[in-house]
């Protein structure tokens, strides 16, 4: 069986560390995203800063808003520090389940305990770095409606009315 609290925990910790390692190299990150693979075998870090969003596009460009919350445009890529917690996603067999289901029972927990870590991530942030924005990121599973419910809980009303506008450009 699957730990999904400690599984949650081991997120919230981990994320804690690298926005830590992130912000000693970086004084420009604006947003920040755990993201999950749809195939539920892996789960990393993403996080943008500002320069290289003005290097890929300007505010008033039509493709200003993909890039700027586009995490597959993004230049921070933490995988490394999320190996352990992978390694035990990736090994954990949901098929062994009588259920024919599993898998899709599998990938909801896991789903579900990103998000919660990413709530629970969120009071740290706040402490740490206010203004930075929170995402979570599962190539093409979420739609723009669960993104823009979990951006909601993670961000300001500024930040999520810009959000909203804009989720057809990056969803």
């Amino acid at each position: 069986m699957f730990d999904y609290k400690k599984f949650e925990d081991s997120l919230v910790l981990q994320m804690e560390n690298t926005l830590a390692k992130l912000l000693k190299e970086h004084d420009d990150i604006y947003i920040f995203s755990l993201s999950l693979s749809n195939d539920v075998n892996s789960v990393w870090v993403i996080a943008n800063t500002i320069h290289n969003l003005e290097e890929m596009s300007d505010p008033g460009d039509e493709d200003y808003y993909y890039y700027k919350y586009c995490e597959e445009e993004w230049d921070l890529w933490e995988t490394d520090d999320f190996d352990s917690i992978s390694d035990k996603l990736g090994n954990y067999d949901c098929y062994e389940e009588e259920n024919e289901d599993a898998f899709c029972i599998h990938r909801d927990k896991a789903i579900e305990s990103c998000q919660n870590a990413l709530v629970r991530f969120n009071t740290y942030k706040n402490k740490t770095c206010p203004g930075l924005l929170l995402t979570f990121y599962v190539r093409e599973y979420l739609d723009g409606e669960e993104c823009i419910k979990l951006f909601e809980k993670l961000n300001s009303k500024e930040a999520l009315a810009e959000y909203s506008e804009h989720i057809e450009d990056f969803v």
